[in-house]
């Protein structure tokens, strides 16, 4: 009975030790930055706020990279999120009663997709109208831009077994285009990690070897034009063909010298 105690007692040890816990988030698009930013969480960074926000404010970013001015991605949103979070963490959360909280994170700028087509042609002058040209009245809806919602996150709980040998990953590919996964976004515009206390308190309990975490993440919108934009007017454009507009007239013969005899004139209708 010794010996199981010990042998408990040290594998709790290890977990203790060893308790380590990565998750990351992909986004479907491509990275700009082959180096992450970097920065340590706590609550004391947070004020009241119950939740962890990615990217950080930039006053304190930490950056490896040397790209300090894109390291809030606000032009182009994430293409990855990575989460580490440790036993003592969890331990520090339970022990305080939730006041104390930490998490390490690090993240990637996505790349801003390429202009496609007529969107990069700039501002066309007006088409010339002609005068004979008929003016036929058309109804054109300008296309209204989608509102984007602040509060349109998407929530997933993420789990991680014995000490972080098996950990789960949101990355590509997707069973389906509706399953929650950020791999469906183009890039994500903000990341959530809301502190758990029951999380916490489950990674305590079970010494580590189940960890869960809540993530919630926002796609980013995408960007308007490419189906949406309209295609820039040449000047001298053809105007559509319609046979109503074409009137069909006899070629206009002009006289010349009759051919006929003075007897067959006469019987000529006029």
């Amino acid at each position: 009975m010794r010996r199981l105690s010990c042998a408990v007692a040290l594998l709790a040890l290890i977990g203790v030790s060893s308790g380590c816990y990565h998750h990351h988030l992909r986004a479907k698009g491509d990275r700009v930055n082959s180096s992450y930013f970097r920065k340590t969480l706590n609550s004391s960074s947070q004020g009241k706020r119950s939740d962890f926000v990615v990217p950080p404010s930039l006053n304190n970013a930490q950056s490896n990279a040397g790209l300090a001015s894109s390291a809030d991605c606000q032009g182009n949103g994430l293409y990855e999120v990575g989460i580490t979070s440790y036993w003592k963490y969890a331990a520090g959360t339970v022990f305080s009663l939730g006041q104390w909280s930490r998490v390490k994170v690090e993240w990637l700028c996505a790349k801003q997709p390429p202009v496609i087509g007529p969107r990069g042609l700039g501002q066309q002058p007006p088409a010339p109208v002609e005068a004979t040209a008929p003016a036929v009245p058309t109804a054109s809806v300008a296309p209204q831009p989608r509102k984007i919602k602040l509060d349109d996150f998407t929530k997933r709980t993420v789990h991680a077994f014995f000490w972080g040998a098996l950990q789960q990953n949101l990355l590509a590919p997707v069973p389906s285009a509706t399953s929650k996964s950020p791999a469906t976004c183009r890039s994500m515009r903000q990341v959530k990690l809301p502190v758990n206390y029951g999380f916490s308190l489950i990674t305590v309990v079970t010494a580590g070897i189940w960890s869960p975490m809540r993530v919630a993440w926002q796609c980013t919108e995408d960007p308007a034009g490419g189906s949406n934009a309209q295609s820039p007017t040449l000047p001298g454009a053809i105007l559509p063909f319609s046979p109503h507009q074409v009137a069909l007239r006899p070629p206009a013969l002009s006289p010349g010298p009759s051919i006929l005899s003075s007897k067959e004139e006469k019987h000529v209708p006029r």
